[in-house]
């Protein structure tokens, strides 16, 4: 059985796009017009590059690990994968509760329900060896 098979990753962070909408005109509010500075979010963007390295990485190392990405703002889909992964690795009720308060941040890590890292994300090569910690571990046991 391949590492990682088995387990559910869930990456959570923004999916804006990366441009203020006006259609086929153009972005609003460029930097030389009139309209003003437009958000680029650069905030996010930096966010989804680190989770974009974080997932090739993991999909090389643990092919068998099923990885989804999401916006925290998707929170039909969000919460109830989160407690029903929770509660599939055992869980108890409060556990479940608190991995669901953690998990809508901006960014956030999910391993089987439990959030590894919620809020500022540290570098990818901690993310990936913190999961890769935790197969290992759910290897052993």
């Amino acid at each position: 059985m391949s590492l990682g098979a088995g387990h559910r990753l869930i990456l959570v962070r923004e999916q804006d796009a990366q441009h203020s909408g006006s259609g086929c005109c153009g972005r609003l509010g460029e930097a030389h017009t009139d309209l003003g500075g437009a958000a680029d979010y650069a905030h996010s963007r930096a966010i989804m590059e680190s989770v974009g390295v974080v997932y090739r990485r993991l999909g090389h190392v643990a092919p068998g690990l099923t990885i989804d990405v999401v916006d925290p703002r998707n929170t039909i889909w969000l919460y109830p994968a989160v407690w029903r992964a929770s509660r599939r690795a055992g869980r108890g009720v409060g556990a479940s509760l608190k991995s669901l308060s953690r998990a809508g941040a901006a960014a956030a890590v999910v391993l089987d329900g439990e959030v590894l890292f919620s809020g500022a994300l540290p570098a990818p090569e901690t993310i990936v060896a913190a999961v890769m910690a935790q197969l290992h571990d759910s290897r052993a046991a």
